[in-house]
């Protein structure tokens, strides 16, 4: 009886995700002609859920307006002799990070971590009383799953975009990697709308080439496999799948053979701690070495930290997601120095949306929007605030309702041109990846060398 082509592919083992079945960067058309002989990635760092900037970044020197309404009792306090003291020159003010953050407050002095305040998704740039007039707002504002997609996308136009600015700007930078066609964009989260491009997809490692060995050229299976792939190419949809499928296959082999090689020579020094978040910087970091044998000038990666939705019992939840997130961050920036790219390398965060500053009950916080993120490496400009801290003061100047949502006064456009212009986006092009970003005066927020 003749097998059929998914029975063979369930028999031989064969185990490939969606996301690395549409990995694939060939053929690709760029506005660009540039080449360049340096290194350069961006790599984002999701914290799904929603983190609570307000119990982030606190005022120290204004630690009043914090404590009036997180004071003792409010489930949501941390204690002013508790602060991780900070500087914020461009404020004229001291801050304070929490207990659980202290290699990010080591980095931040060594002026390798920057402060970005009050960043979110806005249609254009917008005050409370326009608000309340019936200014637009970013559609299904304090949805998860659509602020996630806005932030990814850099797009507000409506619920669900098509790509992510991290995809658009690898294609309009690929020029930087020549023919090489290995995938720009690696994600260590899963699928991403981040990596998604109008033809680029984000690659997923480790995801396929299940039960079959690193070298494959005497592997009757991995034979079998290829072999498979060439049957009915006549139907366009079958002959589509399969080269996408045959092009994953080759990726994800190519990366393998390229670790294994690396891995014989001088491992790294730098020990990553043992959590999600270290495990996935580490494999980002082990990636970063291997650069030269893989031929690329320019990369970007994802990776993503869930459990900040933070409804109750905040303060020992965040606690535990910010100190690995401290942990990790510290551990992958000692290996860029390791490596000797740490101005080479640019990371930074990304979250849902902030949280209200007012309390909930059970000790949390609900939906915002405006929030405070970091930006690392040797290139930034750090130990400084960008952007302004919002009025603490619930229907004040800044809060976009009754308990504290504060509306951003810089868009997420801004924040991942700034990015994307030190990745080597040209001007040209940058119009292009951020559609928006002619809403706002300012495409530069200063905070990369």
């Amino acid at each position: 009886m003749k097998t059929s082509r998914r029975e063979f592919l369930l028999e031989a083992g064969f185990s490939l995700s969606a996301a690395t079945i549409l990995a694939s960067f060939a053929s690709l058309n760029t506005v660009q002609a540039q080449t360049t002989s340096d290194y350069k990635a961006l790599v984002c760092i999701f914290l799904f859920g929603g983190n609570d900037g307000n119990n982030t970044i606190i005022p120290y020197t204004n630690y009043a307006d914090y404590n009036a309404l997180r004071g003792a009792g409010s489930g949501l306090n941390i204690p002013q002799a508790n602060l991780l003291r900070i500087a914020a020159p461009s404020h004229g003010a001291d801050f304070g990070l929490p207990p659980s953050l202290p290699e990010l407050q080591t980095l931040y002095t060594q002026g390798k971590l920057a402060v970005l305040c009050n960043v979110g998704t806005l249609v254009s740039p917008v005050n409370r009383a326009q608000l309340l007039n019936g200014a637009p707002r970013p559609q299904n504002l304090f949805s998860h799953s659509d602020q996630q997609i806005q932030w990814q996308a850099a797009s507000t136009a409506s619920a669900v975009s098509a790509t992510g600015w991290g995809g658009r700007t690898a294609e309009q930078t690929d020029s930087y990697n020549g023919t090489n066609t290995f995938p720009r964009v690696i994600s260590t989260a899963g699928e991403v709308m981040f990596g998604l491009g109008p033809q680029a997809r984000a690659f997923v490692p480790g995801a396929g080439l299940a039960g079959f060995p690193v070298d494959t050229s005497k592997n009757q299976r991995y034979k079998a496999l290829r072999s498979i792939m060439g049957y009915d190419r006549d139907n366009s949809l079958i002959a589509f799948n399969s080269a996408l499928t045959e092009t994953a296959i080759d990726n994800m082999a190519s990366l393998n053979a390229t670790l294994s090689a690396a891995a014989s020579g001088t491992p790294m020094a730098t020990v990553f701690p043992n959590t999600s978040l270290g495990n996935q910087l580490k494999q980002i970091a082990t990636i970063i070495k291997a650069r030269t044998n893989l031929g690329l000038k320019r990369q970007i990666f994802f990776a993503g930290l869930g459990g900040f939705d933070t409804h109750n019992n905040q303060l020992a939840t965040q606690k535990d997601l910010l100190q690995q997130v401290s942990q990790a961050l510290k551990a992958f920036s000692d290996a860029t120095i390791e490596l000797s790219v740490a101005s080479q390398v640019t990371t930074f965060s990304l979250s849902d949306f902030g949280r209200t500053l007012a309390p909930s009950s059970g000790g949390g916080s609900d939906h915002a929007w405006g929030n405070h993120q970091f930006i690392m490496g040797g290139a930034v400009r750090g130990g400084n605030f960008y952007g302004r801290y919002p009025t603490l003061q619930l229907q004040g100047v800044d809060d976009a309702s009754t308990e504290g949502r504060w509306i951003p006064t810089i868009a997420v456009d801004q924040y991942g041109a700034t990015l994307a212009k030190w990745f080597g986006l040209g001007a040209s092009a940058i119009g292009t990846v951020f559609p928006n970003l002619g809403n706002f005066t300012t495409a530069d927020l200063g905070f990369m060398g």
